[in-house]
């Protein structure tokens, strides 16, 4: 993807992951508006669902698809530890791609 500003890709680095996340997070009528990279998922209500649609959001901004294996959000302690994860995901992608 790029970013319409200057047409350079955005990475999917640790920052702009965590920017897609909070911000789909706090589009969640039930996800509280302050969120941080130690915010634990538990505390903040986060259900399969919406860990989906940030899956969902995240494909479609960088192409790195997801399996309905990968929905459990017990997996991840916080929002820092889903942003690591996908981030590594979408490194790893890079490399599969080349």
């Amino acid at each position: 993807m790029t970013n319409s500003a200057d047409a350079q890709p955005v990475p999917a680095d640790r920052q702009h992951v965590m920017e897609l996340i909070t911000t789909v997070l706090a589009e969640r009528p039930h996800v509280p508006d302050q969120l941080s990279e130690t915010t634990r998922l538990d505390e903040i209500g986060i259900d399969s669902l919406d860990l989906i649609v940030v899956l969902s959001r995240f494909e479609e901004k960088w192409g790195v698809p997801y399996s309905g294996d990968e929905t459990d959000w017990t997996a991840f302690d916080n929002l820092g530890h889903l942003a690591d994860t996908l981030v590594a995901r979408a490194r790893t992608a890079a490399r599969e791609a080349r």
